[in-house]
């Protein structure tokens, strides 16, 4: 029985099929598993490969609709349709989470949105789980992300917000206009967004409109080779500001009638003095911050520092008054309306401290009421007016050489006369700007 066993050891030993069987079945395990881990290895390259190009048209489609004026939700959802549109649902891939998680084209990607020096910022990123091919394997993460940045375009003086108004920004007539420093800008995608004509002059950095530049002007002059049409429109730069809350309104009652409407001769005049009933020249009436009904200022006033609010009425300056307010910011709240007549002399510097530094003139996102600023020769205003609902503002300054550190955001706007807009103002606009878009870049 023991010879016969070694002899059929020996004849076994010595079969070369044998052998071949026998090393074939100690192989075959590492062979496969090798080219398990090799298939699996590029399905993940690939899978991150496309999740990369997807993350990059998804930043750059966030920064773009960020700056073209969407909620930051909106545009983070923008950017979420980019990336399912180009990735897909990965094959062979779970989404990390629960194990009844959903599909992964349905779950949106990390999307935030920051500032690095001037340029905005879109950061999108996602995470998956491979879940690999063949036995023996563990899954395996995906991580990717992508930043685009976007760099400020030209700066802007004036910003027409109305997005299919005809005539959007109009200079006509006998206006003259210079904003040699900086551009002015129309959101309106309309044949006529901007609209130049008559005997009018205009001089500026460029013309920007999201629809056509209709010009038939004499005088024209452009720092830039020709007028930039047919742009994405601009967001509202100053959108996410907070508006201040009414309070109860001044007394005016001891203020004199020939000084502020609603004024008279009982009472102290907001806490100041009484103004006498037979006021000697050079008078002047003095007001301190607070929410007015109204503010019909008639005569020659002086206003401290700080915030002036409106509270639905109109904020007038009639033809013979005389205004000084340095430091200051007028809000026009619940409907209240801004009427500078063409006489008046007034001095205007915005405010220099706190939320609205640098604005001189805001009026409530929902307000839609016209307004007139037109003073006299030696009237003289800085600061931003910001009016974005109103559905135009009709503007002149005073057309003095070197320019006023001005800048102008509406739905329309109309130059009824003189007017010249200086470009270095960071002191006077609290380094508030209004930017063009300017070039996208993917930074990572």
């Amino acid at each position: 029985m023991r010879n016969d066993t070694q002899k059929n050891a020996a004849r076994f030993l010595k079969d070369e099929g044998g052998n071949f069987a026998v090393l074939s079945a100690f192989l075959m395990v590492p062979l496969f598993t090798a080219a398990s881990v090799a298939i699996n290895l590029a399905r993940i390259n690939l899978e991150a490969a496309k999740m990369q190009a997807a993350l990059d048209a998804a930043a750059y489609a966030a920064v773009r609709f960020d700056g073209e004026g969407q909620a930051a939700a909106d545009a983070a959802a923008m950017a979420d349709s980019v990336f399912l549109a180009n990735f897909g649902t990965p094959q062979g891939v779970d989404e990390i989470g629960t194990e009844n998680a959903g599909s992964v084209a349905t779950q949106p990607i990390g999307v935030t949105f920051g500032t690095v020096g001037q340029e905005t910022t879109a950061t999108t990123a996602y995470t998956l789980k491979y879940a690999p091919l063949f036995w023996g394997l563990q899954p395996y993460t995906i991580r990717r992300q992508s930043v685009a940045a976007r760099m400020p375009g030209r700066q802007a003086c004036i910003l027409a917000l109305h997005q299919t108004a005809s005539r959007a920004f109009e200079v006509s007539g006998g206006a003259n206009v210079d904003t040699s420093g900086c551009t002015i800008t129309s959101n309106s995608s309309d044949a006529q967004s901007i609209y130049l004509s008559g005997s009018a002059t205009l001089k500026a950095e460029c013309l920007y409109a999201a629809g056509k530049v209709s010009a038939t002007l004499a005088h024209l002059e452009l720092a830039c080779k020709a007028a930039v049409e047919d742009i994405a429109p601009i967001a509202d730069p100053f959108r996410f500001k907070k508006m201040p809350t009414t309070a109860g309104w001044v007394n005016l009652a001891g203020c004199g009638q020939n000084f502020v409407g609603g004024g008279g001769g009982n009472g102290d005049c907001n806490g100041t003095s009484k103004t006498p009933n037979n006021a000697p020249d050079g008078y002047r009436v003095e007001l301190k911050p607070g929410t007015y009904g109204s503010l019909d200022i008639k005569g020659n006033v002086f206003l401290r520092p700080g915030h002036y609010i409106i509270d639905g009425g109109s904020l007038k300056l009639a033809s013979q008054s005389v205004v000084v307010a340095d430091g200051v910011t007028f809000f026009l709240l619940n409907g209240a309306q801004l009427d500078f007549h063409g006489g008046a002399t007034f001095r205007i510097t915005a405010s220099t401290s706190g939320d609205w530094a640098g604005f001189s003139i805001v009026a409530a996102r929902n307000n839609t009421a016209v307004a007139t600023i037109n003073g006299n020769s030696n009237s003289s205003l800085a600061g931003i007016i910001y009016m974005p609902a109103s559905r135009e503002i009709q503007y002149s300054g005073n057309g003095k050489t070197g320019g006023e550190c001005v800048r102008i955001v509406a739905q329309e706007i109309t130059m009824i006369g003189n007017s010249s807009f200086q470009l270095d103002c960071k002191a006077e606009l609290a380094n508030n700007t209004i930017n063009n878009p300017g070039a996208i870049r993917l930074v990572k």
